[in-house]
């Protein structure tokens, strides 16, 4: 029943989605680099993903209305998506990355663009596609402040959700600006890096769970206690998405999977086998993470030490501790929910940490 439901979810925001893009599309016609630019977002948006933010969004909402999603929060949760893949588009070019889901990035796209179409050598294949990189993060943004700025709800409750949306983008940046901190660090810590996650991946998910109950009119207790299990399903998401980072099969995540030791990228894998290391171990350690020059051996050398160490481990039971969290959170609402929608929460939460590696 919840994978009915979740893919009818689904299949509801992508249709939602659909004809939102094609009005941006339609709306410059007449300029043929505009429309191209737009097409290539719409591309993008439509390259994969499980549109895990927006359906929860409409779960939660769900939840409390005991009722079929509208229009209105459909349109509303575009927002989430819209964001999501903003601050992808901008990551890419951050983490300096090839790929995403199985294709070239965005900011290659529009570099292949630049050189397929350039009639001089003025500009710079390169910077063409990371200056619009840059602008598709900027656009897409844009247009998630467009969808959350819905007018199928009463007034004060869609500044509400504004206000709720514009807390979630500041804390993905602030998570990211941390990040890119941590970045140039070898002893990171496990607060440090709970905390960074909690603002570049868990607040999305905090902010779909508490902008669904406000638009359905839920009580306090119902928006903070939903907000609290989706925080919780986030932090348990993005530990399991650096598993799958280091530990997964590239043709079912469409990233390599020795980008994130060889970029230095801090995880709770990485600060726990430090943690856990012999001088040997850390010397190793030392050596390769963050050297982007690393060969295949030393990678899995790394991947070696992750198992060795108990940091595998120790990230994985993190992730259930989290988990057993949301449940009890969800247990804790006043009102509660109606039993089926309570079972599908869960089971979105435990979606995050059961995927594919």
């Amino acid at each position: 029943m919840f994978l009915m439901h979740y893919a009818n979810l689904q299949r509801k925001v992508d249709d939602a989605l659909h004809d939102f893009m094609n009005e941006q599309i339609n709306s410059v016609q007449d300029n043929h680099l505009l429309k191209y630019f737009y097409e290539q977002i719409n591309d993008f948006l439509f390259s994969g993903g499980k549109r895990i933010r927006p359906v929860l969004m409409a779960l939660c909402y769900q939840s409390i209305k005991s009722a079929a999603v509208d229009k209105g929060i459909l349109s509303a949760s575009l927002s989430l998506e819209l964001l999501h893949n903003a601050s992808l588009i901008h990551d890419d070019i951050m983490d300096n990355a090839e790929t995403r889901r199985g294709r070239k990035a965005f900011h290659h796209v529009l570099q292949d663009y630049a050189e397929n179409n350039s009639s001089s050598n003025i500009q710079n294949d390169n910077n063409y596609g990371i200056s619009m990189g840059i602008l598709g993060g900027d656009f897409a943004y844009n247009l998630a402040y467009k969808a959350i700025n819905t007018k199928d709800f009463p007034p004060a409750v869609t500044l509400r959700a504004a206000i709720e949306f514009n807390e979630g983008f500041l804390h993905i940046v602030q998570g990211v600006i941390v990040e890119t901190d941590l970045m140039q660090k070898l002893d990171v810590t496990e607060t440090q890096y709970l905390s960074m996650i909690t603002g570049k991946t868990a607040a999305l998910f905090e902010k779909a769970a508490r902008l669904g109950a406000i638009f359905a009119g839920g009580t306090e207790s119902q928006i903070d206690g939903l907000g609290k299990y989706a925080l919780d399903a986030g932090i348990a998401f993005q530990i399991v998405d650096d598993i799958i980072g280091t530990f997964g099969d590239s043709r079912i995540t469409g990233k390599p999977t020795n980008s994130d030791i060889k970029e230095g990228k801090k995880t709770l894998l990485l600060i726990k086998a430090i943690e856990n290391a012999n001088d040997d171990q850390f010397q190793i350690i030392s050596k390769v993470v963050g050297n982007r020059q690393a060969t295949d051996q030393e990678i899995d050398e790394v991947r070696t030490i992750f198992k060795e160490t108990g940091s595998l481990d120790f990230a994985n039971k993190k992730a259930e501790e989290l988990f057993n969290n949301c449940i009890s959170y969800l247990e804790n609402l006043d009102p509660m929910i109606e039993e089926k929608f309570k079972k599908y929460l869960i089971e979105i939460a435990k979606m995050g940490i059961n995927r594919e590696k």
